[in-house]
């Protein structure tokens, strides 16, 4: 209870900018203080924080443990190298994948007719041609549920999943129920062909 800008503080109450405590209890920045000392120097450190329009803000990006291109920033926001180095965000030269280590390339369009052996193949993405594996409970899941072998890697099936669920972008729309004049906003921009209700409306549609 009462911790702030901490992570994986468990069992813990009243810790403020602290790390990995367990059971901790007035800490600031992993020290811990008198319940008098915490309280004021907390508020210092907020008044700070506030001078700095830091207060009520996620954690500075430049401290990310990730580069920005390596994490999901990079589908929603892209930038490229010399904008995230702008902005002093790390970048990671050589992230991590395989190319052109294919054995399979012709993958069976129905799951009743692989087998076993795939587990032992080398796929690659028919997008990035990022070289993937397909691991035993995968395999089982794609069977239970009479799935394909997927022909894109992780990374391009994620992509794929972050445009099915809408830009990170609201736009001030009209209810297109007619009669009605409730305005909101929504994350289906104009251009796009779904009808659109305030919430009124399409609860009553719905129900």
């Amino acid at each position: 209870m009462d911790v702030a800008y901490s992570d994986f503080c468990q069992s813990s109450n009243n810790c403020f900018g602290s790390v990995a405590l367990k059971h901790g209890e007035y800490s600031i920045f992993n020290k811990q203080y008198t319940k008098e000392e915490y309280f004021a120097l907390k508020e210092k450190i907020i008044e700070h924080m506030k001078k700095g329009r830091e207060w009520g803000e996620f954690f500075p990006m430049q401290y990310s443990p990730f580069a920005y291109n390596e994490s999901m920033a990079m589908i929603d926001f892209p930038l490229t190298k010399e904008e995230a180095l702008s902005k002093e965000l790390n970048w990671q030269e050589n992230i991590q994948k395989t190319l052109g280590k294919t054995t399979l390339k012709n993958i069976p369009d129905n799951i009743n007719n692989v087998d076993d052996s795939i587990l032992n193949e080398i796929l690659e993405c028919d997008v990035c041609k990022r070289n993937y594996k397909i691991v035993p409970d995968e395999l089982a899941f794609y069977r239970k549920w009479k799935i394909p072998i997927p022909v894109k890697c992780f990374f391009c099936r994620l992509k794929k999943r972050f445009e099915l669920r809408g830009p990170s972008k609201l736009w001030h729309r009209k209810c297109m129920k007619p009669g009605c004049i409730n305005e909101f906003e929504t994350s289906y921009a104009p251009n796009r062909p779904e009808i659109v209700y305030c919430e009124v409306c399409y609860q009553n549609e719905v129900a």
